[in-house]
């Protein structure tokens, strides 16, 4: 029970990990994707704000134009009445969204035209009246054209205004004489200059807005609709005044639903990765261990037989092609078993000579560099391949004489202290040999034969001194 739950536990710590990695690479794909939205968004922003505050600037300077002929009758003609209505007139043909052209002398409307449609402003007091006085002093002190409005007229209707200051200097004195004012049609005047329809088709909300001359108050003069809080605003400066124009994206600089959608895919698409990650490493996890299986011994944990006739042609062939320089270690293939395992058997019954084998193969094990293997054949027969210097022909390299020795000696198993000796064959298998071979055998099994050799030559040697005793 407690393997499953590693086991279980392993696959949840998988799970996780793959979800934890792969949600910050999403979330990292995420922040760039929207940073970059964000970016495009504030710099088409920034592109349609001063396109649109540009415009709206271009089309007040044509339309302050249109009361210059007026402000020219009475500043250099001198002309008050005479020649106002057919001035007018042909002002009014060149630009009919004109509600009213008016002269306003002393800031008192005096003169309108057409007269019958504007007659009712006739006698209105632009410096006295609360709602245009500050921006008719502002033209008056200044003595610069002024934007005025939008407003509601006395003659009905929303216009907006421009009041051109006009000063006479007789005896070289400055007189203030009034206004030249031309008056328009709100907002049409400035839907037909500016299209506002571009901002809206391209995902934009905006606003356009003043403040109240009097009051100080915000006053929105055109919109799109509602505008979203974060939004980047636009100073328009006119004739003597000052607008601004808010734009923001439709769904806002981040467009957070679509971040949720995306947010919540991906956490889906984060465990469904995570899940067949898991799944996957699983059934690879098993497979390995299925397939370790097959190529380990089930009792020493060393590798088995199956895998060293796996690997040792392979390792023999890259052996007698590679050119040794003098100083460097030779594969060498040794077969050792331990004397008269048999009797520890039949003395001291299997369970013992099993936990001799064990301890037999960790002491193997430990002796063990990276790229260097052993193997159980069977019984208490082992196999080895080893990296050693070669020295004098025909001698045990020092190396393989101190592992011999580590995996002698005394083993205390169950109480027990058994003295143990190895009967051990090492050969560097060499080129020459290779003339011995007879056909039928591989690499290994040829090389093996040889190593078996030498080592039923020690084994002999050990079992006849063992009779002396």
């Amino acid at each position: 029970m407690s393997t499953i739950n590693k086991m279980n536990s392993k696959l949840l710590a998988k799970f996780l990990g793959v979800f934890l990695y792969s949600s910050l690479v999403v979330a990292a794909f995420i922040g760039i994707f929207f940073k970059f939205e964000y970016d495009e968004k504030h710099r088409l922003t920034q592109f349609y704000g001063y396109v649109f505050s540009e415009e709206i600037s271009s089309q007040f300077y044509e339309l302050s134009r249109d009361v210059m002929p007026l402000y020219t009758l009475i500043s250099i003609n001198k002309d008050e009445s005479g020649s106002f209505n057919s001035t007018a007139q042909k002002i009014l043909i060149s630009r009919p969204e004109i509600i009213a052209l008016n002269l306003a002398k002393d800031g008192i409307v005096s003169h309108v035209f057409p007269y019958e449609e504007n007659k009712k402003a006739i006698g209105h007091n632009l410096l006295e009246d609360e709602a245009r006085k500050v921006e008719s002093l502002r033209a008056k002190d200044t003595q610069k054209i002024t934007v005025s409005g939008p407003f509601h007229l006395r003659q009905g209707g929303v216009g907006l205004a421009f009041r051109q200051p006009i000063y006479l200097y007789p005896d070289d004195k400055e007189v203030f004489w009034g206004f030249a004012i031309a008056i328009y049609r709100f907002p049409e005047i400035i839907k037909k200059g500016v299209n506002f329809t571009i901002l809206s088709n391209a995902g934009f909300n905006w606003e356009l807005w003043r403040k109240d001359p009097a009051s100080g108050k915000r006053l929105s003069l055109l919109s799109s609709g509602t505008l979203d809080k974060d939004f980047r605003r636009f100073q328009i400066n006119l004739q003597n005044a000052t607008w601004w124009i808010d734009i923001a994206p439709a769904n806002g600089f981040i467009n957070y639903k679509k971040l949720f959608i995306i947010i919540a895919a991906s956490i889906v698409f984060c465990v469904l990765l995570s899940f067949i990650f898991t799944y996957f490493s699983s059934i690879v996890s098993r497979y390995n261990t299925i397939k370790s299986k097959i190529h380990v011994d089930d009792l020493t944990g060393l590798y088995n037989k199956r895998y060293f006739w796996e690997t040792i042609d392979a390792a023999l062939e890259k052996h007698l092609s590679y050119s040794y320089a003098a100083d460097e270690p030779r594969l060498f293939i040794c077969v050792m078993d331990i004397n008269k395992f048999k009797s520890i058997n039949d003395t001291y019954g299997h369970v013992v000579g099993d936990k001799i084998l064990i301890e037999f193969a960790e002491r193997l094990s430990n002796e063990l560099s990276a790229n260097e293997f052993a193997s159980r054949f069977g019984g208490d027969e082992f196999v080895a391949v080893l990296y050693c210097q070669n020295q004098a022909e025909h001698a045990l390299p020092e190396r393989i004489q101190i592992i011999k020795q580590h995996l002698e000696g005394l083993y205390c198993i169950n109480g027990n202290r058994l003295d143990v000796s190895v009967s051990l064959g090492a050969l560097s298998p060499q080129k020459y040999m290779l003339s011995q071979k007879p056909p039928n055998l591989s690499l290994g099994e040829f090389f093996l034969e040889q190593v078996d050799k030498v080592m039923y030559s020690e084994k002999y040697s050990f079992h006849a001194k063992d009779k002396e005793r």
